[in-house]
């Protein structure tokens, strides 16, 4: 619509002539509605892969000791060694 229209027709308005609105924009909605048992399979394989990933990583690194010189394994054995410690003294 033209700026010339839209003058004409609030012109019109104000005279009290109803002027029927006319609009090319068609508005609807374009999402899609979320799919309950996509979101599952999604979930699913996420947990999945990340199993597989952490076994894979466990079977790769286990054959050295290189898991118990790692430095969260030394951090939980040695609070655990002071754990003990402390229930000893008391």
């Amino acid at each position: 619509m033209s700026l010339w229209e839209k003058w004409e027709r609030e012109k019109l308005e104000k005279e009290g002539i109803k002027v029927p609105r006319q609009s090319d924009v068609e508005i609807r909605d374009m999402r899609e509605k979320p799919s309950l048992k996509k979101q599952i399979g999604i979930l699913f394989l996420a947990i999945v892969a990340c199993l597989a990933l952490f076994f894979t990583a466990v079977t790769y690194f286990k054959g050295g000791n290189w898991w118990s010189n790692t430095y969260f394994a030394r951090l939980l054995a040695e609070r655990g060694a002071h754990r003990e410690a402390a229930s000893e003294n008391q």
